[in-house]
C-alpha cells in the first residue's frame, strides 16, 4: 500500500524537478547553493610579550611561557622580548622574575597574551625582585 503512494510521488518529483526549478530560475535567478561561512583559521602560534622598564639596568631578567624559558644577566632597560609558542600547546607557566639593580632602581614588568594584557607589578631597592606569574 506504502508503495503505491511512494512510487508515483517519487517519480513525480523526478520528472517534475527540473521544471520547478528551471521556472523558479527564470521568476527569482539563478539559485545558488547556500555556503556555510568557514570558520577563521586557528593560529598556529600564540604569542607572549614580556616588558621591563625602569631606569638604568636590571641584575637579571627571566621570561618563561611554556616550555620557552630566557635568562639575561646585567639587562639595560627597556628591554622586551616575545616568545611564540605553539598555540595548541598550553602556555602556562607564564612567569617574569625580574631583579633589580644594586643601585635599587625602580623596574616594572609586565606580560601580554594573544595581545591582551595579563599581569604587571613592580619592585624597587637594591637587588628587588619583582616575579609575576600566571600559572
Amino acid at each position: 500500500m506504502v508503495a503505491l503512494v511512494a512510487v508515483p510521488l517519487v517519480l513525480g518529483a523526478l520528472a517534475f524537478g527540473n521544471h520547478v526549478q528551471n521556472m523558479l530560475e527564470r521568476t527569482y535567478g539563478p539559485i545558488e547553493p547556500h555556503v556555510m561561512p568557514s570558520e577563521p583559521p586557528v593560529p598556529s602560534t600564540q604569542v607572549v610579550v614580556f616588558e621591563v622598564t625602569g631606569a638604568g639596568k636590571a641584575f637579571s631578567v627571566t621570561a618563561t611561557a611554556g616550555t620557552s624559558v630566557h635568562t639575561e644577566q646585567d639587562v639595560t632597560l627597556p628591554w622586551t622580548r616575545t616568545v611564540e609558542v605553539p598555540a595548541d600547546a598550553p602556555t602556562k607557566p607564564v612567569v617574569l622574575v625580574v631583579v633589580a639593580g644594586p643601585d635599587g632602581a625602580e623596574v616594572h614588568g609586565k606580560y601580554t597574551i594573544a595581545r591582551t594584557p595579563v599581569r604587571e607589578g613592580k619592585a624597587s631597592g637594591p637587588y628587588g625582585v619583582l616575579t609575576i606569574t600566571d600559572s
